[in-house]
């Protein structure tokens, strides 16, 4: 039985990718944990804190397939400590005693915390290389689709014409920001934690800060002012950056779930013939991945709220705030991980109804362009008296059959001042699209400058 949906031998594929899901896996979580007891013994061998045999022998033997797993899991069932039983089994293999000089000087959370720094880190490039990737999706199809005009709506009724392309853009500026806001994590949360059972790095005596630095620098750490086991604002910034990001994947997901209804039937995501839809009405073609890509954000971003709370803590240490951890930060990552897999294949794939698209543009019968007529009248009658008058006409009676058009031309005060001729002009949507292109043009450009630093950012 699987405790989590992530361990369902039949379903994780359906809410993590395996290469995700690999990140964190307990061995690799345990090697991190070896790795960084063999850069700690090779930083104190080099400064002659501990023999240089030693750190020979760490690093000969902090293999994990080198050790005795089994003793490992009796005494982890037996002392209910993590990190100690596989000191012990490190020990164990290291000859003449040389394991005495395993962990010297650190704590349990310093290499708990710095191993979910590199787990982290390793879910952060993972992130940021599909994040950049569905960002080429959607720029493509904002260029492609940069002067298709659709009907843009608000409050879920058609307001004023757009262009598809204007909201691809959109998404890809939005995304562009996130993916910005990934690059600036490293630098305040990618940040070694070795200082110590309260933080004052006592234990190294007065060669701390070269061991500290000479640590961070062979895990590629940056080293932080202060001990952070009890501020834990990396961590709380890690979940916002990726609650945020999955709200914007979201975002993607719904309104291709809202335009791929019957009724309005203007964007489908690719599905194969074997998809089914329901079990008992055959002709169903449901946005599943982005249905999906929709509660999986609800997830991660509720895990956000934990890591906000896990803030609040007491002392130098307090075990109730990191072992929060164990649970937010693996969910969060999983999710926000398969999220980009699924809206990559729905974006490289997305099947756009241009045919749908025209009819729906047209649907009110031009009433769509009642602001273009507003503001050409409003220079001959004043804004507000045009407002008034397509107010009176366009609010919808029952018994009125007459088209928008024809309503216009047999207002009087309208007439007057509005041509047949001048009123087919206006009623072009082509020419009612504003700066649609230009943003279009914009969000590739700005996209484009923004990109100048993505390599090497995480």
């Amino acid at each position: 039985m699987a405790a989590h949906i992530f361990e369902s031998k039949y379903f994780k594929n359906n809410w993590g990718t395996q290469e995700m899901r690999d990140i964190f896996d307990d061995d690799r979580k345990l090697q991190y944990w070896l790795d960084i007891e063999v850069a700690l013994a090779d930083t104190q061998a080099e400064l002659g804190i501990i023999p240089k045999e030693a750190a020979a022998a760490i690093a000969e033997n902090g293999k994990l397939e080198l050790l005795d797993m089994d003793i490992y899991r009796e005494r982890l069932a037996a002392t209910g400590h993590a990190l100690v039983p596989l000191l012990h089994v490190l020990e164990l293999r290291c000859r003449e005693g040389l394991g005495e000089f395993i962990h010297f000087g650190a704590t349990t959370q310093d290499i708990l915390d710095t191993a979910q720094v590199l787990v982290t880190r390793d879910a952060t490039r993972v992130i940021l290389r599909d994040a950049l990737r569905l960002e080429k999706a959607l720029l493509g199809l904002a260029e492609q689709y940069q002067s298709l005009p659709m009907a843009g709506r608000t409050h879920n009724q058609q307001g004023l014409p757009i262009t598809l392309g204007l909201k691809f853009a959109n998404f890809a500026a939005e995304l562009r920001r996130d993916i910005e806001r990934i690059k600036e994590m490293p630098k305040r949360c990618f940040i070694i934690m070795l200082h110590g059972g309260a933080g004052t790095m006592a234990g190294f005596g007065e060669q701390a800060y070269p061991v500290i630095e000479g640590v961070a620098k062979r895990l590629g750490l940056i080293v932080p002012p202060t001990c952070w086991a009890n501020a834990r604002d990396t961590v709380a910034e890690y979940l916002c950056v990726l609650g945020v990001l999955a709200g914007s994947l979201a975002r993607m997901a719904n309104e291709i779930v809202s335009l791929s209804c019957s009724e309005i039937a203007e964007l489908q995501e690719p599905i194969s013939k074997e998809n089914v839809g329901s079990s008992t009405m055959p002709h169903k073609r449901n946005a599943n991945v982005c249905e999906m890509t929709v509660a999986q954000a609800r997830i991660v971003q509720a895990n956000v709220v934990i890591g906000l709370d896990s803030m609040i803590c007491e002392h130098e240490r307090d075990a109730r705030i990191w072992r929060l951890d164990l649970h937010n930060i693996p969910e969060s990552s999983i999710l926000v991980g398969k999220m980009l897999a699924a809206m990559i294949t729905v974006m490289e794939g997305l099947n756009v109804q241009t045919a749908n698209i025209a009819k729906n543009l047209d649907l009110l019968g031009g009433l769509l362009l009642s602001e273009a007529v507003m503001f050409y009248l409003g220079e001959k009658l004043g804004k507000q008296t045009a407002h008034h008058l397509l107010h009176d006409i366009t609010m919808i009676t029952p018994d009125d059959t007459r088209t928008f058009r024809q309503k216009l031309l047999d207002t009087p005060e309208i007439r007057k001042v509005l041509t047949p001729e001048k009123l087919e002009e206006i009623m072009d949507y082509s020419k009612y699209l504003g700066q649609s292109e230009n943003q279009v043009r914009s969000t590739i450009a700005f996209c484009g400058e923004a990109a100048k630093t993505d390599a090497g950012a995480v």
